[in-house]
């Protein structure tokens, strides 16, 4: 990771205790949380994770009311996801990214991802 401003810092360790809170109430939940914080993923990484399961779920709900509506393929997600991981080569990668859906799917909003598992 590289050298961030003591302000980014600060900022990202915010992210953490806000993450951290959600993670005492229901740890198995927000496992993907717990894996942002573990992998020191910064606010704007997240943001944008957080954005793209949201587009992908939203897709999946629609699909199932109209189902000409198109969902991304997994190939689709992992290509959108890998750029925002970027940053961390640990894990900017098919498999990082399996790694973060697997996750993401047990949290009750992107519980629609476990259709590509």
């Amino acid at each position: 990771m590289s050298e961030e401003s003591l302000e980014d810092k600060v900022e990202r360790l915010e992210l953490y205790i806000t993450l951290l809170r959600q993670i005492a109430v229901e740890p198995e939940e927000y496992r993907l949380w717990d894996w942002v914080i573990a992998n020191q993923l910064n606010v704007d990484q997240y943001n944008s994770i957080k954005q793209i399961l949201k587009t992908c779920t939203r897709a999946h709900f629609a699909a199932e009311k109209d189902p000409s509506v198109r969902t991304p393929s997994l190939d689709e997600l992992i290509d959108e996801l890998i750029p925002v991981l970027s940053p961390n080569p640990r894990i900017a990668h098919k498999k990082g990214v399996l790694e973060l859906l697997r996750n993401a799917a047990k949290m009750t909003p992107y519980l629609s991802l476990k259709k590509y598992f």
